[in-house]
This record gives structure tokens, sequence and C-alpha cells, in this order.
């Protein structure tokens, strides 16, 4: 990963402003000059708060290296967030570990080979040593994306294992630590970081709805649902309005339940999201809500 000074400068130039007037109130304007003289890189949040300041994405002023073994992280990636977990774990297999040079390479290959052992082949032990190895060796800062994640599949690891209240330390750390981020850091349009936030909050109402507290589940899956909605991003939003369904059951908001498990329905559809259908279509049916016809006719 590096940056591009240069084009730091550019868009600083196009907002007239100076390195002063870019650095206040997130860094020292001498941080700015050594970012547009020698492409150097701060903390990744000074760097997010930088671009949100000129209104850009990160992607417009960093760029990976183009080599094959990033080409081959994004496609897995690209597999793991559409569930076709399979594919994702042929193309994974195909990696070397002498192919793993720089940290980031480190900690994307860990945390993909505790994903895949965790929600593939169902094998929690192996997931949470695999997301120990990230956060013990590679991290440097905790508000580091993968570092989040890496916390948040131990805590899903040991809900496997039904060791509830280890689960909850990690989830709940890694949801305290998302919220640490300055929501104003985020770039404008940095999609990846959307949508881990979004799988986040997703993941944890899952947990806190399977240890029965539904009322915590719904406050994660609305901060969910407004962060999907303020970006216009269909991701996960099918399966946040089954989860907010199925919470408000819990909590006997019958009405409340049959709208969302409506929209749930009807977006699984959009989505093409069969097994979310057919979970919905099973679940509404339990617990007595009308079948949907229009839908249906649709």
């Amino acid at each position: 990963m590096r940056i591009l000074g240069e084009k730091v400068r550019q868009f600083r130039k196009r907002k007239g402003m100076s390195q002063k007037e870019l650095a206040e109130g997130i860094c020292t304007q001498a941080t700015i000059s050594l970012i547009e003289k020698k492409s150097k890189i701060p903390s990744m949040k000074i760097m997010m708060k930088i671009c949100n300041r000129l209104g850009i994405r990160l992607s417009d002023v960093i760029v990976e290296n183009d080599d094959q073994l990033y080409r081959t992280f994004k496609k897995i990636d690209s597999l793991i967030r559409h569930d076709q977990l399979e594919t994702a774990n042929e193309v994974f297999t195909k990696i070397r570990p002498k192919q793993l040079r720089s940290n980031t390479d480190k900690k994307q290959y860990y945390y993909y080979e505790g994903y895949i052992q965790l929600v593939l082949n169902d094998n929690p032990d192996e997931a949470i040593f695999n997301f120990g190895m990230l956060l013990n060796q590679f991290v440097k800062s905790s508000h580091d994306m993968f570092a989040i994640l890496a916390t948040l599949g131990t805590g899903l690891a040991y809900e496997r294992k039904q060791s509830y209240d280890k689960a909850e330390i990690f989830v709940k750390q890694a949801v305290a630590t998302l919220h640490t981020m300055d929501a104003q850091a985020m770039p404008i349009g940095d999609d990846d970081y959307l949508q881990n936030e979004i799988l986040i909050y997703a993941s944890a109402a899952q947990l806190y709805a399977k240890i029965n507290f539904p009322e915590e589940a719904l406050e994660l899956i609305d901060l969910a649902l407004k962060k999907a909605q303020e970006s216009q991003s269909l991701y996960l939003l099918d399966r946040l309005y089954a989860q907010k369904a199925a919470n408000e059951v819990v909590l006997n908001n019958v009405a409340s339940a049959h709208d969302h498990y409506y929209v749930a329905y009807a977006l699984s559809l959009v989505t093409h999201n069969e097994n979310l259908t057919q979970k919905i279509i099973k679940e509404m049916a339990t617990y007595h809500i009308a079948p949907l016809q229009v839908a249906n006719e649709a």
C-alpha cells in the first residue's frame, strides 16, 4: 500500500485550501507536508479524516500493489460477500505463505483462513487460532478494520462453542471499537469500509438475539440499517430486515414484525437470496403471519 502525495496536493489546491487549513483539527501542518512531498502515510485514521475533508475516497490517493496476491484477496472477499464459500476456499488454498510479504497480506490471509474455518468448515478452534495470529502478531492499531473483524470472528467462534460469556466479551469489544472510530473519518464512497461496518453490526445483533437480548439486537440492527440507507446500499439489507422482524416477534411487536418480514421477503427476492427467502417463509408460518400473496404473484 502506498500514498500518492502529489494527488493529495492536487485535491487540496482544487479545494482552495492551505496545508494549515487541511490539517486543522486533524494533524500538524508538517504531517500534510510530509504526505505531499514524500508520500509518507500517517495513521489510517488521520488519512481517512483528510480524505473526508477533501471530499474524496481513500482509493483516490492510496493504491495497493497491483500484483496477483492483491487481486486474489479481492476475489476471495467478493466471493465471501456473495456467500460463495466453496469457491472462495478453492481460491484461498492456492495462496502460498511465501507470497505474504506485508503485514496487510498477512492480516488478510489469517482473517480469511479464520473465516473459512468458522463458516465453511465449522471449526471454531481453528478459527480462533487464526484470528488470534492476526490480532497478536500483525495488528499495530486497534482502529484497524481487520482487527475488528478478527475480534468479532473470535466472538462468533466462541458462540459456536457455546461459550456465550466469552462470545459476548469479544463481540462487545468489536462493536465498541467500531463506535470509537469517528464516523466522520470514513471517506465518502468507501464501500468496503461501509460493508464491514454493516456486517459487524448484523453479526453482533445475531449473537445478542441468540443469547436472548432482543432489545440490544434491535439497536445494532437499526444502526446497520441507518448506515445502509444513508449510503443507498443493498448489502445485507434483506438479512437485516429479517433479523429485525424476528426480534420484534420476541418483543411481541407483532404488527411491526409483519411489515418487516414483508420487506425482508421482497428484498430476498431482489437479491436472489433463496436460502433467506425459504427461512423467512418458514419463520412467518411459525409465527402465524399471513402469507405474501402479492409478492408471490409478482
